[in-house]
């Protein structure tokens, strides 16, 4: 037994004494070989992973940005800002942006992603704790899988997993994890430091966390609470500051994109010229819902392998973080409640869809935290007291760390006003499928006669690699099938049925007399299913009388 704790005392001091990079590096290869393990395990069309559509809207965004438009901002503004320029490189189809935005996910935010909960959790706890929250992130996801009933695994494994912890798609759920690891990260050393410098530049981060996805508002309560913990101030004083400017990036993108503020509508959604406005009520984001929370904590009995197993994990996480210390116990314990209680009512989030999961992603990472932290109820485990440094106005001007502040204010503030919304048709949206794709000419149609039959070809799109690309064909009466949204940035609302779906590249119509209107659609999703309606790209519409 003695030998075994003096093994035990002599691995710990060598954890505590090793340089961390050759460790994280060690980790990261086995995250990126989960990550592989994910990519070529779950269903994929080429680079096409489940997305549900959302990829659409982000690719849209970001190709507007690139061609000095503001579109319809129905997302936030710091993923489209970010990767504005990969439309530049890859054209206007999503289809071959994804590549190059999956491959900085996998490679760049979620290896970042490990590194940022690593330094947090040595923040909050020591070296010790953050080697066992860093090896309980990467083993995490398979520890998951293993814990939920076979029928459930591959649900999520391909519509969670795989798209949004891995990366395998063009979505904010990924880097809104990091953005908000980040913030959390800076704000902990702030409130230790006490230095206003500090407190700025959290700010900073807290306000991209915002830009990047405006419900990472559930994240600003845990935050209050840390500053309260702590009596801080001037630390707080100076994170309001720092996050004044992107929320009034975000402001003015919202504004222009849509017309209106979402938050500050009082209304709820209605329908005019065929399409939905993109107003929001503010019961969108805060619903407090305890009956339907019991709905899916019932629906996660059913596919769990122990719910009570589970419960006793968070409660003994959040003990024994307290116990250790009680000011990051409160902050970890008001950031996994905030995600994964009060969040997760909303009614958009289903156990049975995996779309709790990705709705509370940021909120599992607490959970990641709060697990290892059940080692600090063990007897004997004493308090980790921290020495409380007075607060400080310091701020180092000249360092590299505020001139990127000052450039993560001004970019994406000056980017919202000098781009202007759309003011002719440059990008599409499909109703009720609720994607979106830029229009190119490449899919303009070639319309042509013979009697009562219309013939209508066009140039096959480019793919990447292995990926199958089927078609949508449109016909309208009357009007190229375009309504417009009632404010905001100018898109053509497409609610026409699919006339046809094909892998070819011409079809053949009979629509009787009258004047007509075809438009041509490339779409793709993870099952390369023909009738797809993910927007990929959208052709301009070509009339024909017959």
């Amino acid at each position: 037994m003695r030998l075994h704790r003096a093994a035990a005392a002599a691995g710990a001091g060598w954890l505590a004494r090793t340089r961390p990079a050759p460790l994280l590096a060690a980790l990261i290869l086995a995250q990126l070989g989960v990550s592989a393990w994910l990519a070529l395990g779950t269903p994929h069309n080429g680079f096409v992973w489940y997305s549900g559509g959302d990829a659409t809207e982000y690719w849209t965004s970001q190709w507007a940005l690139a061609h000095g438009l503001i579109p319809q901002s129905v997302v936030g503004w710091a993923v489209p800002i970010i990767f504005a320029w990969v439309p530049l490189l890859a054209g206007p189809s999503l289809l071959n942006g994804l590549p190059v935005i999956e491959l900085l996910n996998v490679l760049v935010l979620a290896p970042l992603a490990l590194v940022l909960v690593w330094a947090l959790a040595d923040r909050l706890y020591g070296r010790l704790y953050a080697w066992a929250v860093a090896a309980f992130w990467v083993a995490g996801p398979l520890l998951a899988i293993w814990a939920f009933a076979a029928r459930f695994r591959p649900s999520f494994e391909q519509y969670l997993l795989a798209p949004h912890w891995a990366g395998l798609t063009d979505m904010a759920d990924l880097p809104s994890l990091v953005a908000v690891l980040a913030t959390a990260w800076a704000t902990v050393r702030a409130v230790q430091d006490g230095r206003l410098g500090s407190a700025l530049g959290a700010g900073v981060l807290g306000g991209i966390m915002l830009g990047v996805k405006p419900a990472n508002g559930y994240f600003l309560p845990a935050i209050v609470v840390l500053l309260l913990a702590w009596r801080r101030p001037r630390v707080a004083l100076g994170w309001t500051a720092g996050v004044v400017p992107s929320l009034v990036t975000l402001a003015i993108w919202k504004s222009r994109g849509l017309g209106t503020l979402p938050i500050l509508s009082s209304y709820v959604p209605r329908h005019e010229a065929s399409a939905p406005t993109l107003a929001l009520s503010t019961s969108r984001y805060f619903t407090l819902d305890w009956h339907h929370l019991a709905v899916e904590w019932h629906e996660l009995r059913d596919v769990f392998w122990d719910v009570r197993l589970l419960q006793f994990l968070i409660i003994a996480g959040i003990l024994g973080a307290l116990r250790r210390n009680a000011r990051s116990g409160l902050f970890l314990g008001a950031w996994f409640v905030a995600y994964a209680v009060v969040k997760g009512m909303s009614n958009q989030a289903d156990i049975s869809t995996t779309s709790y999961f990705r709705l509370t992603l940021p909120g599992l990472a607490a959970l990641a935290l709060l697990v290892p932290a059940i080692g600090f109820l063990w007897p004997g485990t004493r308090r980790l007291r921290t020495v409380v440094q007075a607060e400080s106005w310091s701020i180092r001007w000249r360092s590299p760390a505020t001139v990127a502040a000052v450039l993560a204010c001004l970019i994406p503030l000056a980017v919202v006003l000098l781009e202007h919304p759309a003011s002719t048709i440059r990008f599409g949206r499909l109703i009720p499928a609720h994607t979106d794709a830029p229009i190119s000419r490449a899919l303009t149609p070639r319309v042509t006669t013979d009697g009562s039959v219309v013939r209508v070809t066009w140039h096959a799109t480019a793919r990447p690699g292995s990926t199958r690309v089927a078609y949508a064909v449109f016909r309208t009466r009357g009007s190229d099938g375009c309504t417009l949204p009632p404010s905001g940035s100018r898109q053509c609302i497409i609610t026409a049925p699919v006339l046809t779906s094909t892998t070819q590249t011409t079809v053949t119509d009979r629509p009787g007399p009258g004047r007509f209107w075809y438009r041509v659609a490339a779409v793709a999703d993870y099952k390369a299913v023909p009738t797809s309606t993910d927007l990929m790209l959208l052709g301009p519409a070509v009339s024909v009388r017959l």
